[in-house]
């Protein structure tokens, strides 16, 4: 009996020393600093041997897994940031770009009409030979752009077959534009 109880008592000092021992382990891990070392600390408490150590090494896997993934989303902050940047950029570009097309298209419409008002001032045959030598499509741009009368009396005075072609592209013109 007094060997029982010697080996119950042994037993219970055992125990209570491998219980500081994991206590102080759990507070020197706490105090190192590591991130989830207090989460580490407790559990060490609780459990011991390969387990504790499979926890503790998944804690710490976790641990790395979430700051890789906060300095990803860091990141990709960084890179949101900077496409929208360049796409503010490039609508502000291509706002200029809009504005420049509609000044050269604004000029581009004012010569014609000035030329038009050229070629309205010229004999209609005089005029129709030269209309002849045109590209068609800048010819019928030219006529639309002319008085209807005067346009008239050039159409006639023109090739016929180089009329017809003119003729056609500005009923197209027409047509798309409705």
């Amino acid at each position: 009996m007094k060997t029982r109880a010697l080996l119950v008592l042994g037993l219970m000092f055992f125990g209570s020393f491998a219980g500081r021992i994991a206590v102080m382990a759990a507070d020197a891990t706490a105090k190192s600093g590591l991130p989830g070392a207090a989460d580490i600390a407790g559990v060490a408490s609780c459990v011991d041997g390969d387990l504790a150590a499979a926890v503790k090494d998944r804690m710490y896997s976790l641990d790395s897994r979430e700051l890789a993934i906060t300095d990803r989303e860091a990141e990709l902050k960084t890179y949101e940031a900077q496409i929208d940047k360049r796409l503010a950029e490039l609508e502000e570009a291509n706002e200029e770009l809009q504005e420049k097309i509609t000044v050269v298209q604004d000029a581009r419409s004012a010569d014609i009409q000035k030329l038009a008002a050229i070629y309205e001032g010229m004999k209609p045959a005089q005029a129709g030979e030269i209309i002849n030598e045109m590209d068609p499509q800048f010819a019928a741009g030219l006529i639309s752009s002319m008085n209807s009368e005067q346009a008239a009396l050039v159409v006639a005075n023109m090739d016929a077959q180089k009329a017809y072609l003119v003729s056609v592209i500005l009923a197209n013109r027409n047509q798309t534009d409705r």
